[in-house]
């Protein structure tokens, strides 16, 4: 793909929306723009909106849309799903960076032929942080990593988290760069309607017949405590804990094990991998397209929770930086993990695009 980008003035910048799976409509308003010969200049996304703007300024965005268009909800999920023992979050986000390199490689944001700013979070100081240089991939993986979902990054000696947490439509830094006019497409134009009232009923009505769900912590430490009171550890277990020594006492990091710190490394060992599962079961149901499950799963709850966040920092976003041209694609029903629908998020953005270019064009005769 050829892209378009202005040598003089005027210039033209935009600010893509933060909003996981809906983000495919970036890549139809932007094929728009290039195909129009508009140029940009400025690129400042938020999580979804920098990791398709940064691809659009590489000149791979063609890569990335020929992908997601022929995935399949279970191949979507090999792209990023390594989950991990829930600290700091679900996903390691390994396979998401091996992913984004694939495609982009090791260039750095200054080597751009269009400048682009990626937005994310200090999670220490709730800061919103631009990246307007160093790795592509790097300010990528810091602007989606979704809290409780992906690891925080670190990065320019920060700890980061996704730029949808604290400024989902980035007009405020995009107008910082001082380009002559300001595009901004926003994902979060109405609150989410993805549940009619039928649905609606069917979820509250299961959630309050759903037992409690056990503590995981007190789960593990109450096995922890039956096995160290087994008399099994003392009763003819020598072969046992011989095979033990050799499968995981040769790579412990630490000091020599004794035979109860043996058996219960490796109990908590087959835990820790028995939860990973469960992990990975929950997020395939999450992306299955087999029907919609009555209840709402963790990850569902955190996605629609942003998103309704989204859509009121959007507003009041929108209220107080207004940009010359404001491109709404309605793709509100489509949920945040929901990535098999990305031919119906492009082609709304391809079509809101369109009704936005004589408006545009306008503006650039007026201000050339």
């Amino acid at each position: 793909m050829t892209i378009m980008k202005a040598d003089k003035t005027p210039s033209l910048g935009i600010a893509l929306d933060s909003g996981g799976a809906r983000g495919g409509a970036h890549i139809g308003v932007l094929d728009v723009l290039n195909e129009q010969n508009i140029p940009i200049d400025l690129i400042v996304g938020s999580s979804a909106g920098a990791f398709v703007g940064a691809l659009y300024a590489a000149g791979k965005a063609g890569i990335l849309k020929d992908i997601i268009n022929d995935m399949s909800w279970r191949e979507s999920l090999s792209f990023y799903l390594d989950p991990v023992f829930p600290i700091s979050g679900l996903l390691a986000g390994r396979r998401a960076r091996a992913f984004i390199k694939d495609i982009v490689g090791d260039i750095t944001i200054e080597e751009l032929p269009i400048k682009f700013v990626a937005i994310a979070t200090d999670l220490l100081t709730g800061e919103t942080i631009p990246i307007d240089k160093g790795p592509l991939v790097d300010a990528i993986m810091a602007s989606i990593s979704m809290p409780g979902i992906f690891k925080p990054v670190i990065h320019m000696d920060r700890l980061l988290t996704d730029g949808g947490v604290s400024d989902p439509l980035p007009l405020d830094i995009l107008k910082s760069y001082s380009p002559k006019i300001t595009v901004a497409c926003n994902l979060h134009s109405r609150l989410p309607e993805r549940f009619n009232m039928f649905q609606r009923k069917a979820i509250v009505k299961i959630q309050r017949t759903l037992d409690q769900e056990e503590d995981i912590a007190s789960w593990i430490i109450s096995r922890m405590i039956d096995v160290i009171r087994s008399q099994r550890m003392f009763d003819g277990i020598r072969p046992v804990v011989k095979d033990l020594v050799n499968k995981i006492g040769s790579s412990y990091p630490g000091p020599p094990l004794r035979m109860k710190e043996i058996d219960l490394v490796a109990f908590l060992q087959n835990q820790l991998n028995l939860s990973k599962d469960k992990v990975t079961n929950i997020l395939e149901n999450s992306f299955s397209k087999k029907g919609k499950p009555a209840s709402l799963n963790i990850f569902e709850i955190m996605a629609i929770s942003t998103n309704i966040q989204q859509y009121q920092k959007n507003s009041l976003m929108l209220r107080y930086e207004k940009p010359d041209v404001l491109i709404s694609p309605d793709v509100t029903y489509i949920g945040s993990l929901e990535f098999t629908k990305a031919s119906e998020t492009i082609k709304e953005g391809r079509n809101r695009a369109i009704e936005a270019i004589p408006e545009i064009k306008a503006l650039l005769k007026l201000k050339s």
